[in-house]
């Protein structure tokens, strides 16, 4: 491959700031293009996306919440029609390929929106395809390993056994959102998708190796951890004696036990940012008590003084989490976080090193966590300085550069 620019198509569903898969595209996007090489998206059509110039290829939106709360079959084939092979993304797509010449084609998050139907296209041309998963959506019609009434994980489909989420009525609790899942699983094996791709790239180790115990062939699946850009690291710290929550406001993030948590802790102030969409805005407004705050989506400098000028970051996730940007961005600002122990998250979350772990749905422990942390400044400093370097060491743009472009030569 040498040193000659290369041409990179990305794929991701969402062109707008709405979570780590999207931060992780654009980020990915600066940092090739600051090394020379040409980019180019194809996205779903939204009203929040970015600017784009290929944004006239982009496929047209579908609103699958508003479909499943009619809870009609009608409905139902229509979301299982497009989730599996969309013959509009692949139309599109083949025209996106026609006017930018990919060398290769990095996919993000495709699954329901777009649909694998485009990876059809690059095997047709021998484009080559990397693909940076953020969920567990390969191996959980689900998507995050959780029964979604009782926010229980599980792992029952293991090994290919879909219509477990049938029984399990395990998406929204409902049989007709969980059998479409589950079709669209057993419909995308039968299709060999995942022999298609030919690399996939896994932000954490954990989830590597869930990939791998369903079948996935190893020497295919690369640890790449996600990376920071630099103006993170040249964020100036102080104590600003608030605890801040950064993602997604929703249930599957322990959002309910951080409210009940905060009620026991009058006095620490805890202030939440990131996109909150109905139905679960209703319910937040509700639940917050008198010493939380929510800010609202923030990005760019608001969101690094946010982590500047707090004491440490809050992320009380409820499902296993893959490499959640949010504690990067909290480590490079020198800030320890509380975390779920699970997943992705206890990677990077040495208890009592970089920050404090505890169990998953515990009020109680959690409460103690940030109080502990208020309590001990000497503490958060010292588990802060540890996160700073450790991210220095793992998290660095260039280390995520030379990596990635390794893989690149290896599937080109």
């Amino acid at each position: 491959m040498g040193k000659s620019p290369l041409r990179i198509l990305i794929v991701n569903t969402f062109h707008f700031y709405g979570g780590g898969d999207s931060t992780y595209a654009f980020k990915l996007a600066e940092l090739l293009r600051s090394q020379g090489h040409k980019v180019a998206f194809f996205a779903m059509q939204d009203e929040r996306n970015l600017p784009d110039q290929n944004s006239d290829l982009f496929v047209s939106n579908i609103d699958f919440r508003d479909l499943h709360k009619r809870h009609r079959v009608t409905n139902g084939v229509r979301v299982l029609t497009r989730v599996v092979y969309s013959r509009e993304a692949r139309n599109k797509f083949i025209q996106i390929l026609n006017r930018f010449s990919p060398n290769v084609v990095h996919l993000q998050t495709i699954m329901g929106h777009i649909t694998p139907s485009i990876i059809m296209e690059t095997r047709k041309r021998k484009i080559p395809v990397v693909w940076t998963l953020h969920d567990f959506k390969l191996i959980c019609p689900n998507t995050h390993f959780l029964i979604d009434t009782t926010g229980e994980i599980c792992e029952a489909c293991e090994g290919g056994r879909y219509y477990q989420a049938i029984l399990k009525r395990c998406k929204k609790g409902s049989l007709l959102a969980s059998s479409m899942a589950s079709l669209e699983a057993y419909s995308h094996r039968l299709m060999k998708v995942r022999e298609q791709i030919d690399a996939y790239t896994t932000p954490s180790k954990f989830l590597r190796t869930k990939l791998i115990a369903n079948g996935f062939i190893p020497a295919k699946v690369h640890h790449l951890p996600h990376f920071l850009p630099e103006n993170f690291f040249q964020v100036k710290s102080k104590n600003g004696y608030y605890i801040l929550y950064l993602g997604r406001l929703t249930s599957i993030k322990g959002i309910n036990i951080l409210m009940e948590a905060s009620e026991k802790v009058p006095d620490i102030r805890i202030h939440l940012a990131g996109r909150l969409e109905e139905p679960f805005k209703s319910t937040l407004l509700n639940l917050m008590p008198n010493n939380v705050d929510y800010l609202g989506e923030v990005h760019d400098e608001e969101l690094r003084q946010l982590l500047a000028n707090s004491t440490a970051l809050v992320m009380p996730s409820l499902w296993y989490e893959n490499q959640p940007a949010s504690i990067l961005e909290a480590f490079a600002c020198e800030k320890p976080v509380i975390a779920s122990d699970l997943g992705g998250m206890k990677e990077l979350v040495k208890n009592q090193e970089r920050g404090l772990l505890v169990q998953p749905g515990d009020v109680d422990a959690l409460a103690n966590a940030m109080q502990c942390l208020i309590d001990t400044p000497d503490e958060v400093d010292r588990m802060g300085k540890n996160a700073r370097s450790y991210a220095l060491a793992n998290y660095h743009p260039d280390i995520h550069y030379r990596q990635l472009m390794d893989i690149y030569a290896q599937v080109m």
